[in-house]
């Protein structure tokens, strides 16, 4: 038994479950159950994302990022507010993440939590203990 009859049938239910939720999602009214649906895709996938890890071949692995080297202002972090053309930064405990193709940030706004700007405090009330910030690219550090 090679790794690719290991690894085929765990992969191939995950994506059935990913499916299921899908489904689910489309026809659940409630915005608690919403979410809840929402935090089983999200270990779904990353589920999915470690499986893949797993293959022996070096294109189906995750390359890690590369490290960070931008050290941003609060007033050139402002610059990065998603209009007029300009990318969608936002940090979150001193480092900046880019949301410009995010699409729960829309118009570069969140919830009311506005791109260009440190969401520290509100990413804490919001996301406290859910892995939303590992699926974004890092783009630099705040400064202080």
């Amino acid at each position: 038994m090679n790794d690719r009859d290991t690894f085929t049938p765990m992969i191939e239910d995950a994506l059935q479950e990913i499916s299921d939720i899908i489904d689910c999602l489309y026809v659940t009214p409630n915005a608690c159950a919403r979410n809840q649906l929402l935090n089983r895709l999200r270990k779904q996938t990353s589920h999915l994302s470690k499986l893949m890890q797993g293959f022996p071949s070096g294109e189906n692995q995750i390359s890690p990022q590369p490290p960070v080297t931008r050290v941003f202002t609060a007033a050139e972090l402002s610059q990065y507010d998603g209009r007029n053309g300009n990318p969608a930064y936002v940090a979150v405990n001193g480092t900046v993440y880019d949301v410009t193709n995010i699409a729960a940030w829309g118009g570069a706004t969140h919830f009311g939590i506005v791109a260009g700007t440190d969401a520290t405090s509100q990413f804490a009330v919001c996301h406290a203990g859910q892995p939303v910030l590992g699926k974004l690219k890092v783009v630099g550090k705040m400064n202080g």
